[in-house]
This record gives structure tokens, sequence and C-alpha cells, in this order.
């Protein structure tokens, strides 16, 4: 035996409108189209479902017919409603996101932002993966990348792109190194002094901007220390190492807290931008539109304007 849905919502469809004729009215269907599809149900099921004495009321429908009728309204109701609610499950921000970007920018802009972000979104899990390494976000089965560039643009890709905000990097040295040694007054002053270097390899070229945009280029050389990595520059300028080059975010709370000055305060070093990038896909998935949005409400308060 096989019962079949569309003729229960026939039926359902008889005990709401009261008669074989309303519910074949409301179907826009010969009423003989409605009386096949009962008469199915009745070979199925064994019984009799509809009253068909002449002293009935047309369609009237028997004991059995209305119990059946009552157990099978709520759920073709469901599925009437399954295409609705299919759609708005498709338009919710919700699922794993999994994030590539390097773990100061995670650290320092993404992090902070998390609370506020998943206070809006609950049903989103972000996992954010670390590392210098620029991923495949398609192959890799990355959602979103926050990524750092120190030129002026990104390279160009297949990727979408929404610029969080600039990155200018300033100079920055430790009170301990301020109180060792008097910090530069102008540029060719840095020649003289103890420096962190951003970069592996013990040499750096600073293209310092002054704030009528002239450049001043100048090549540091036997850097006291290097990395690739800013949470060791950071780390290196606090313990007196020399100066060193650091995004604002990256040295916002520590000017605060009275650990480090920045130097030459009237230039930047070099800078670049921060971007939001991620799949082309029509349409895009609402946990990745839900996020970049944010990022780029949120991160530019805290990449500030150093």
């Amino acid at each position: 035996m096989s019962t079949r849905l569309d003729e229960l919502a026939v039926l359902v469809d008889v005990a709401e409108m009261g008669s074989l004729t309303a519910a074949a009215k409301k179907r826009a269907v010969p009423k003989s189209t409605v009386g096949r599809a009962i008469r199915r149900l009745e070979e199925d099921l064994g019984l009799s479902l509809v009253r068909r004495m002449t002293r009935d009321p047309e369609g009237a429908l028997t004991d059995a017919g209305r119990h059946l009728a009552s157990l099978s309204a709520p759920h073709v109701a469901a599925l009437r409603d399954a295409p609705a609610a299919l759609g708005r499950i498709s338009s919710e921000a919700y699922g794993l996101l999994r994030v590539s970007t390097l773990s100061d920018v995670a650290s320092q802009l993404i992090t902070p932002l998390l609370p506020g972000f998943l206070a809006r979104y609950p049903r989103i899990r972000p996992e954010l993966v670390l590392g210098l390494r620029m991923v495949d976000l398609v192959r890799e089965g990355f959602d979103v990348a926050v990524r750092v560039t120190l030129s002026a643009t990104l390279k160009s890709s297949a990727l979408l792109a929404r610029k969080l905000g600039p990155m200018n990097i300033s100079l920055y040295a430790s009170t301990q190194y301020a109180a060792r040694r008097e910090l530069p007054k102008d540029v060719e002053d840095l020649l003289n002094h103890d420096h962190v270097v951003f970069f592996p390899g013990g040499a750096n070229e600073y293209a310092m901007r002054d704030p009528k945009g002239t450049v001043t280029k100048l090549r540091i050389s036997g850097a006291r220390a290097s990395g690739d990595d800013f949470f060791f520059v950071r780390e290196a300028i606090i313990a007196g190492l020399g100066i060193g080059p650091l995004p604002w975010f990256m040295a916002s709370q520590e000017v605060a807290a009275g650990r480090v000055a920045r130097v030459l305060p009237g230039y930047q070093a070099f800078g670049g931008a921060i971007y939001v990038v991620y799949p082309p896909a029509k349409p895009l998935p609402p946990k990745v539109a839900a996020f970049t949005s944010y990022l780029v409400e949120h991160a530019p308060r805290l990449l500030g304007q150093s």
C-alpha cells in the first residue's frame, strides 16, 4: 500500500472547504479530478472516506475521512511551507566560516571584533587559520582571507576584494631605548641608531613620507634584529633593541600604556592597505556577506590613522 501525499492534500481541502465542488474550485480543477483523487485514497486504504448517499451533503466525509484529514492537515501545511522555509534558511547567516590571515591581524584586528560579530550572527562559527603562506581559497576550502599589502593595491586575481583601510606604518622606540639614546629629530638621524627591521636579511629601505607628501628614501643597514612577524618586531622594540616599524593597530595599546613612543611623528615609514578577499559566487553565501560587511563597518576604527 502506498498513500499518496497529493491525494491526502485533496482530502484536507475537501474537509476544509466542506464539499468536493468547493475543493475543486479552490484547486481550479474539475470536480471529477477531486473525486478520482479521493477514490484512489479509498482504494489504497480500503476505507470509505466520503459519504455518497443522496441525503448527505455533497462530499461529506465519513468518520474515517474526517479523522484522516485531521491527521494529515499539519503535515500537508508543513509541506506547503517547505519552499518558503528553505528560502529563509538559504538567506540566514550560519555555519563554519574558514578564515585565512596573519597571526598579528587575527589577534589585533579580528579578535577584538568577534564578540560583536557573534552577538549579531550567533550561528556562525569562525575558524581562523594563521600563517604567512598565501592559501588557495577555493582549492583549500576557505571562505575568506584578510590580507595585507605593502603596495598601493592588491595583485590582480579572480578573487573579490573589499578594502578595510590603509595600513600606515610608523617608527617606534621603547621608553627604555629613549632613556638611553636621544631619539631622532630628522630622518637622517635614523642612520645613527639601532634598528629592528621588519624584513629578514639585515637591511631595509624606509621611504619616509612627510606631511606634505615628500618622500625621503633611507637605507638602514646592520639591524640589531629582524623578522617577518609584527609580533616579534613589537616585542623587540619593547625590549629596547632599537627603533622599528609598526602599524597603528599593533602599536596603539603600547603607546597608551607608555611602553613605546612614536619616532619622527610627522612621518610615515611606509604603508599599504588591508583587504578582505573571498571567492566570487552568485549568490554570495550569507555567512561570507555578513563577515565581510562587518569587517568593512568596524575594522577602520581599529586600523586608525597613525
